[in-house]
C-alpha cells in the first residue's frame, strides 16, 4: 500500500516490523527456542553453538555483499529477503538434521543482514520526526519480545517444530505490513556503499590523507575503536545466545523464555532512552554508562541463581546492546571517517561469529564460564572504545 494512502505515520512502524522480522525473529527466535530443542533432541551445547555461529556467518555475508556493491539494497532485495527470512523460520521445523539446520540458519542470516541494511540505510530519509528513527530501531526489541512471548505462551502445549511454525506465521503477518517500507526500486550508483566492509582491507583511496598527522591519528583512533567493537560483538552475542539456556535450570525450559521476553521489552525501550541520555550528558559518558551496565549484567547472570537476578540480567542485556551499537557508530561518524558504520559493523559481525565459536569449541559444557568470558570481552571493548575516543579527540 502506498505510503500516501496508508499515512506517513505508518512508515516508522513498517521499518520497525521489518527489523522485527530480520532480527527479533529471523535471528533471535533461536534463543528462546533452543532450550526446548536441546531437551527434545538431546543435543549438547555444541550443536546449538555451531548452528548459531553459521547464522552469524550468514548475517556477515548479507551485510558484506551490500557493502561491496555486489547487491543493491533496493526494494526487490528487501522484499525477497522478507520472504526468505519467513520461509527460513518455517524450514527449521522440517527436520532436526544438523546439516539442514545449519544450512537453513545460514540462509536466514543472509536474509537478516540484507533486511537490516535495507531498513537502516533508509531510516534517515524516511524519518519525518526525531522519534521516528527510535521507533524503527525499536523493532529489534519488539521482535525479541514477540519471540519470547511465543515460546512462553505456546511452549507448554506446542513442540519445538510447532513453535517455529507459529513464529513463521507471525513473521508473515509482520512482513505484509513491512512490505511497503519506502525504498527505491533502483539505488543510484553514488548512494551504493562503495567501500568494502572487510576490516582487513586497507583503504587505498585515501592514502594521500594519511600523510597528515591529523589523518594518521584519526585512522589510529578508528582502528582502536573498531577493535573494541569486535570485542563488543563477541561479548554481547554470547549473552544473547545463551541467556535462556542459563535460565533453564532456574525457570524450567519453557518458563526460561520469560527472560527473553524481559530482554525484548528492555531492547524496545532502549533506542529512544539512550538517545535522550546521550543528548543530556554527552555520547561518550552515555556510552561508558551503557557499557558498565552491560558488563554488570553479564556478571550478574553468572553469579545469580534466582529468578529475580536473571530477570535483571536479561533487562540489562536488552537495555544496553542496541544503545552501544547506536552510540559507537555515532562516535565513529563524529570522527569524520568515511563509511564508519560499514567498517565498524564488519568488525562487529566477525565478533559475533567468533564468540559462539569459542563457546562451542572450549566452553560447550560450561555456560557460566562463557558468561565470564563475555564480561571480560565487554570490559575490553569498553576500554578500547574509550581509548579510541580519546585518541580521536572526539568531543566529549
Amino acid at each position: 500500500m502506498p505510503d500516501s494512502i496508508a499515512g506517513p505515520s505508518l512508515t516508522p512502524i513498517r521499518g520497525a516490523l521489518g527489523l522485527s522480522v530480520a532480527m527479533g525473529m529471523g535471528r533471535f527466535f533461536y534463543t528462546p527456542a533452543l532450550p526446548l530443542m536441546v531437551a527434545a533432541l538431546h543435543w549438547g551445547s555444541a550443536p546449538g553453538a555451531w548452528i548459531a555461529t553459521l547464522n552469524y556467518v550468514g548475517y556477515f555475508i548479507g551485510t558484506l555483499v551490500i557493502a561491496q556493491g555486489w547487491v543493491e539494497p533496493n526494494r526487490y532485495v528487501y522484499r525477497l529477503s522478507l520472504i526468505v527470512s519467513t520461509l527460513g523460520l518455517v524450514a527449521v521445523a522440517v527436520t532436526p538434521n544438523l546439516i539442514w539446520q545449519g544450512g537453513i540458519r545460514t540462509i536466514a542470516g543472509i536474509a537478516s543482514g540484507l533486511i537490516f541494511v535495507c531498513v537502516t540505510q533508509r531510516i534517515p530519509a524516511n524519518s519525518r520526526k526525531p522519534r521516528d528513527g527510535g521507533i524503527s530501531y525499536g523493532g529489534v526489541g519488539f521482535g525479541i519480545l514477540v519471540s519470547g512471548a511465543i515460546v512462553l505462551a505456546a511452549g507448554n502445549f506446542a513442540d519445538w517444530r510447532q513453535l517455529w511454525l507459529i513464529c513463521g506465521a507471525v513473521s508473515a503477518i509482520f512482513s505484509i505490513i513491512a512490505w511497503a517500507w519506502p525504498i527505491p526500486a533502483r539505488i543510484p550508483p553514488h548512494t551504493t556503499p562503495s567501500e568494502a566492509a572487510d576490516p582487513t582491507e586497507t583503504n587505498t583511496d585515501d592514502h594521500a590523507e594519511a600523510a597528515t598527522p591529523f589523518e594518521a591519528n584519526r585512522r589510529r583512533a578508528m582502528a582502536i575503536l573498531s577493535t573494541g567493537y569486535f570485542f563488543q560483538g563477541g561479548g554481547y552475542i554470547i549473552i544473547g545466545t545463551y541467556l535462556v539456556v542459563l535460565a533453564g535450570p532456574v525457570f524450567g525450559a519453557t518458563a526460561a523464555a520469560s527472560t527473553w521476553l524481559i530482554a525484548g521489552i528492555a531492547t524496545a525501550a532502549s533506542p529512544l532512552t539512550w538517545s535522550a541520555v546521550a543528548a543530556r550528558i554527552g555520547t561518550v559518558k552515555a556510552l561508558t554508562l551503557c557499557y558498565c551496565l552491560q558488563v554488570f549484567g553479564a556478571l550478574l547472570a553468572v553469579f545469580g541463581s534466582s529468578p529475580i537476578v536473571l530477570i535483571i540480567a536479561a533487562a540489562l542485556f536488552g537495555f544496553t546492546f542496541i544503545g552501544v551499537v547506536m552510540m559507537t557508530i555515532g562516535v565513529g561518524t563524529q570522527m569524520g571517517v568515511a563509511n564508519a558504520s560499514a567498517k565498524l559493523t564488519s568488525w562487529y559481525s566477525i565478533g559475533q561469529i567468533v564468540g559462539p565459536a569459542i563457546v562451542a569449541a572450549a566452553m560447550s559444557e560450561h555456560i557460566a564460564a562463557a558468561f565470564i568470558a563475555s564480561a571480560i570481552a565487554l570490559a575490553i571493548a569498553m576500554a578500547l572504545t574509550l581509548a579510541g575516543v580519546l585518541t580521536g579527540n572526539v568531543d566529549r
